[in-house]
């Protein structure tokens, strides 16, 4: 085992979690916003929903900017300085919101917010490889994986009842914006710098990975494809699927079970990489039955049939992420430094992806109404297949494997 994970295992863990509480209690001050928006709109006296889109917008150029600047913070600043900038602009955007007395500064604080979390959700990789071995990975990834799914769940039980005891919008987001600023501090006393262009497996330091590297790298244009399409149907899925007409049953009901289908798949996603070496049968034939089952959900005029599918839907989404993200890890020669700039160009590309294809999926429910939208993002899921043959196989044998060869 890796001499500094030995040395390091208790304070790994700590900058773990303060970093899975920092993303959550993001997802937690950004989805609080999201549902104060009628109280929002109320103070800076908006009358039409058009103008809260903005937000939104805000966030998807904050992702994509964010994602793609994220190595360049790491080396930079250095790691310790990085995470600790990038949580501090999930403070500030929160809590500047609060004493803004303009529409458009609220939706700069927002698009601050954003960045901050883009910046962070990239962070997660380089700490993962720099101080856990291969065997803690695959469930560390679950986990950070589940970050903002836990963060959503927190946001839904605490919020309404934050607003009930704390009368404003304004106080609310603030008391969340403390949760943040704790863990902030927190990370200032635990986080540490670390070299950024050492291998994790044999600690040889190897050249710096570049951005011009990066484009010139066809896994960074495969990699985010592959994903794209899983990304896609998972946001129509929760955002256009529940106002459609386009189900045997209530679509919020199976929106609501891919959801939670989707906590189970994680967990037994975690299980399958720690049990099978290979990554790429998991993707491919998770992402095979994502989509055959998003087409039987939407087609099949049984409510029952409709609650398994969905139930499937989210199974299979989530089963394959775990493996997905453990990927790039496992390429040679991997260091935090080139992961970092890996998973900027993922979040960032796939978002890219996801923004126009979504876009086109609200055309063509305006022009063909929403069963064909439905049908078009279910179409753009299988990128999640052809990736799995277009991506390499970074998985070897498990221990046991070699054991029982020899």
């Amino acid at each position: 085992m890796n001499e500094a994970i030995q040395k390091n295992g208790v304070r790994a863990y700590i900058m773990e979690t303060i970093m899975f509480f920092t993303y959550a209690f993001f997802a937690v001050s950004w989805i609080a916003g999201t549902t104060l928006t009628p109280q929002i709109m109320e103070h800076f006296k908006l009358t039409d929903f058009a103008s809260a889109t903005f937000i939104s917008n805000a966030i998807t150029v904050a992702k994509i900017i964010g994602n793609l600047l994220a190595a360049w913070f790491l080396v930079k600043l250095q790691p310790k300085k990085a995470i600790a900038f990038a949580s501090l602009l999930i403070v500030l955007g929160s809590g500047l919101g609060v004493f803004v007395t303009e529409y458009w500064m609220f939706v700069v604080t927002r698009f601050i917010t954003g960045f901050g979390g883009a910046l962070y959700i990239v962070y997660f990789a380089p700490i993962v490889i720099r101080y856990f071995d291969p065997k803690r990975r695959s469930t560390i990834n679950g986990i950070n994986a589940a970050a903002y799914n836990v963060g959503s769940i927190i946001a839904m039980v605490v919020v309404t009842p934050v607003f009930t005891w704390l009368v404003t919008w304004q106080n609310s987001i603030l008391f969340f914006t403390a949760c943040s600023l704790v863990l902030f501090v927190l990370w200032l006393i635990f986080g540490e710098d670390f070299e950024l262009n050492q291998t994790s497996n044999d600690q040889k330091t190897v050249k710096a990975y570049t951005f011009k590297d990066g484009l010139k790298d066809k896994f960074n244009y495969v990699f985010p494809f592959t994903y794209a399409g899983l990304l896609l149907l998972y946001i129509v899925i929760l955002t256009i699927f529940p106002v459609s007409d386009s189900a045997a049953i209530n679509p919020k009901t199976l929106s609501t079970v891919v959801a939670i289908a989707g906590v189970v798949g994680t967990i037994f996603g975690i299980m399958v990489t720690k049990r099978f070496a290979r990554r790429l049968p998991v993707l491919r034939w998770s992402g095979l039955a994502m989509t055959v089952s998003a087409v039987i959900m939407v087609m099949t005029t049984s409510g029952a049939l409709a609650l398994a599918m969905a139930a499937l839907v989210g199974f299979f989404m989530f089963l394959p992420m775990t493996a997905l993200v453990t990927i790039p890890q496992e390429l040679p020669d991997m260091t935090p430094s080139k992961l970092t700039l890996i998973m900027g160009f993922f979040w960032s590309f796939a978002y890219m992806f996801e923004t126009v294809a979504y876009y086109l999926v609200g055309v063509l429910i305006d022009v063909s109404g929403f069963q064909a939208g439905l049908y078009c993002a279910i179409l753009l899921s299988l990128s999640f297949f052809i990736g799995s043959f277009l991506l390499p196989e970074t998985g070897g044998k498990t221990e046991d494997q070699k054991q029982a060869i020899s």
